[in-house]
């Protein structure tokens, strides 16, 4: 595995190339739920890429699975990141990825739901099924309360794209990224398509 978004290289451990003097790389094995190469964390990535993103931002990584977007978040604004995740398996890989990073001191995780988070985040890195989002969309709400705030919501499909950007319009955010990508790969869900979706969300004034 190797690959480039913007400036950041992600590869395997056992990839030969190596990135670019000036970029940035993270050093990642797999995970089983979305893994490092999957097109819907390509999305995810891409969106972050384009955002700005304040420095020592507060990140959130709901769902870390392999821990490839809180550290990437934490590795573009300098700073650090908290994530959680139900799964065990997930959990072990994420600890595995941060060690394997020494990033120890800047990504800290825990197994467990948005249910056990609390305080406010600068930025939300969400990449889940549908049917999850649609669990999380008070979550984001609560716990990205300020004008500008970022959520980055990926692992959907385009036939799912238009629910899932109605409900998060509703609860204060806007849409200021979209990025898709065609891409064929085992279905999720009974609504399937080979057109993955993200969504760059910025919460805006006047919703509580």
């Amino acid at each position: 595995m190797f690959y480039r978004i913007g400036n950041l290289v992600i590869r395997s451990p056992l990839s030969i190339r190596k990135p670019r003097m000036e970029e940035d790389c993270l050093v990642l094995k797999t995970a089983r739920s979305f893994p490092p190469a999957h097109p819907s964390t390509r999305v995810a990535l891409t969106i972050l890429n384009r955002l700005q993103i304040k420095k020592e931002a507060k990140i959130l990584d709901i769902g870390c699975g392999s821990g490839i977007l809180g550290l990437s978040g934490a590795l573009k604004n300098k700073g650090s990141a908290q994530g959680c995740d139900i799964s065990p398996g997930a959990i072990q890989a994420t600890s595995n990825n941060v060690r394997l990073n020494r990033m120890e001191d800047r990504f800290h995780f825990f197994r467990g739901s948005a249910d056990a988070v609390s305080g406010q985040f600068d930025l939300i890195l969400a990449n889940l099924h549908a049917v999850i989002h649609r669990k999380l969309f008070d979550h984001y709400q609560r716990l990205l309360s300020f004008e500008g705030d970022l959520l980055v919501v990926s692992g959907f499909y385009d036939v799912q794209a238009a629910e899932v950007e109605k409900a998060l319009v509703q609860r204060g955010f806007k849409v200021v990224e979209r990025v898709q990508v065609h891409a064929s790969a085992p279905a999720l869900t009974e609504e399937c398509s080979d057109t993955w979706v993200g969504f760059g969300l910025k919460r805006v004034a006047g919703h509580s």
